[in-house]
């Protein structure tokens, strides 16, 4: 079997996630949980994952996300890789993406899943391609089918 990828996802992969049990980036949180690649994240990563997942718009929006899903969301991260985040020069047109673009620098990862114009603009970043949650589930799959 091939080396794992590495993976760094931008907060909407989570959120869709719990939004709706059967989507797209559902399915990927599940490949992440089966071993299928190799998650890396920080510790400002989480701490925005989470932020956006306690905020009251957002609860209120989408009342599927209880309490007892945001609470399981750092336990799941558990099994993730941990990286220390360097500064970066200012790169997305949103600055507060930033941290996903450090994160997969320090991480030296293979792909950004992201489902953020203000990434996916940029196609890729260093060594790391900056792609949809479809797009590397069709590359997960396609890896599968060679393995």
């Amino acid at each position: 079997m091939s080396e794992k990828l590495k993976v760094v996802f931008d907060t909407q992969v989570f959120l869709r996630s719990l939004i709706k049990s059967s989507s797209a980036s559902s399915r990927l949180v599940r490949g992440f949980q089966e071993g299928r690649y190799t998650l890396y994240i920080a510790d400002e990563t989480e701490a925005e994952i989470i932020d956006v997942l306690n905020r009251p718009e957002i609860r209120t929006k989408f009342p599927q996300i209880t309490d007892e899903l945001v609470q399981k969301t750092p336990e799941s991260l558990k099994q993730a890789q941990r990286v220390i985040l360097e500064p970066i020069d200012p790169i997305s047109r949103d600055p507060k993406d930033d941290i996903f673009l450090a994160c997969a620098k320090a991480a030296q990862a293979d792909y950004l899943v992201s489902e953020d114009k203000d990434l996916l603009v940029l196609e890729s970043y260093l060594e790391t391609k900056i792609v949809n949650v479809i797009e590397f589930l069709t590359i997960l799959d396609d890896q599968s089918s060679k393995d």
